[in-house]
């Protein structure tokens, strides 16, 4: 599942130590079982959040889990 958030500053969101943290308790929680990705767009001003995982339900809980931190510190454009 990949979801793309709109962010004001891509190198900001990403450089966060929360949303930091955020993703690496995401693959600790997945551990061999799936993977996560965050990358800045190379076109747009968007951080794209991609999980891999057993079922729809992990992916999504897990993709939403890292946009929320990016939406609570402020990151989110718009």
């Amino acid at each position: 599942m990949l979801k793309n958030v709109r962010v004001k500053s891509k190198p900001d969101a990403q450089n966060d130590p929360d949303v930091q943290a955020s993703v690496k308790a995401v693959a600790d929680a997945l551990g061999d079982t799936g993977r996560i990705l965050v990358r800045e767009s190379g076109t747009e001003p968007v951080i794209r959040v991609m999980v891999e995982a057993g079922t729809n339900e992990i992916c999504e809980k897990y993709v939403d889990s890292v946009i929320d931190v990016i939406k609570a510190k402020g990151h989110i454009a718009g």
